[in-house]
């Protein structure tokens, strides 16, 4: 058995994922655009988040978006509320999660949204790919797609870059 964690997220042109308070709207001017959500969620089995980017969609006040895969939330709160029965908690930290789901699940594993959360995958080596969708917009400061790295450099395996509609870039970084 075994996992492929990957990512999918935007960014900014100069590379944030969210404004300095969170907020995604330099995201809607771009929603009509098809970078490809609907083949890349088919293809996912299970979606494991922070407890930020859980809150943050719970706070959208609808139905939980991932019906159709188990969901993880890494937390230190062993008492934070789940809106869906698809959902559970993983207080151990991301290695001992990455070995976990290795030796109990064969799945497509998408890492959430959030920052933090995804450079510690990196920074374990966890991370199989990620694709990044690059607006076209510059924000000027916000919350880093990559923030700054106590680790020496990553080389990566490959990157892969192309156009959508002419408007969006899909950059495609392979980790292992």
């Amino acid at each position: 058995m075994s996992v492929k964690i990957k990512g999918y997220i935007a960014t900014s042109a100069d590379g944030y994922i969210a404004t300095q308070d969170g907020s995604v709207d330099f995201l809607t001017p771009f929603q009509h655009i098809d970078c490809g959500y609907d083949d890349f969620i088919a293809d996912i089995d299970m979606v494991v988040m922070g407890r930020k980017t859980y809150e943050t969609i719970c706070s959208f006040g609808e139905k939980w978006p991932y019906p159709n895969q188990k969901g993880i939330i890494i937390t230190s709160q062993e008492n934070l509320p789940l809106i869906d029965s698809s959902l559970s908690i993983w207080t151990q930290g991301v290695e001992a999660l990455v070995t976990h789901l290795n030796q109990n699940y064969d799945a497509n594993v998408w890492l959430v949204g959030g920052a933090q959360l995804q450079q510690s995958f990196i920074d374990a080596h966890l991370l199989d790919s990620l694709e990044n969708y690059v607006m076209p917009v510059l924000l000027g400061s916000g919350i880093p797609l990559f923030p700054q790295r106590a680790a020496n450099e990553y080389p990566l395996k490959s990157m892969h870059a192309e156009m959508i509609e002419n408007t969006v870039m899909k950059i495609t970084y392979q980790f292992k």
